[in-house]
């Protein structure tokens, strides 16, 4: 009896160890193995060119790419607290922008954004809810997001309307 308590206790202390070497094997390789970068959202940067996309605005008339003009484009989230903000301001600031407004809603557009665009000059609206034309085709995974278009290409971008009030120097 005093054998097999012997040995159970033999195999014990052999996979005691074991376990420790295996567990410092492990923590060796992950420190050896480089940071993961941080989350960084997706963001228009300043250069970057708009992709191939298709949309109707909320007037029925088609818009791509190549419609874009010199504008100001707001994607916004009628869920987002930021993004509802931004749609209140845009009767005072638009005017401000100097130029078009292209407002892409990419939820179900709500009685509120209706309100806060109604009668304003300049400002065409987008619901981009199914296929997700524009936000895929301006990379946008964070709302609100704002960019000043020279063309195809973001110019500024921000998640405010004031942050592309004047373009960035090059």
């Amino acid at each position: 009896m005093l054998a097999v308590l012997t040995a159970a206790v033999a195999v014990c202390v052999t996979l005691t160890v074991l376990n420790l070497v295996l567990l410092f094997a492990v923590i060796r390789k992950l420190r050896d193995q480089p940071q993961q970068p941080e989350f960084v959202p997706q963001t228009l940067t300043p250069g970057s060119a708009v992709r191939r996309f298709e949309a109707k605005t909320t007037t029925g008339a088609t818009i791509t790419e190549e419609s874009l003009t010199s504008m100001v484009v707001a994607f916004v989230s009628p869920s987002c607290a930021p993004c509802r903000d931004l749609v209140a301001s845009i009767r005072q600031t638009v005017p401000r922008l100097g130029e078009p407004l292209l407002l892409v809603v990419v939820e179900e557009l709500d009685d509120a954004t209706r309100a806060a665009v109604a009668g304003v000059d300049g400002v065409t609206v987008v619901a981009d809810t199914e296929s997700n034309a524009l936000t895929s085709a301006f990379g946008v995974s964070s709302f609100p997001t704002v960019a000043r278009l020279d063309g195809r290409l973001v110019v500024s971008s921000g998640s405010k309307l004031t942050d592309v009030l004047e373009p960035v120097a090059s």
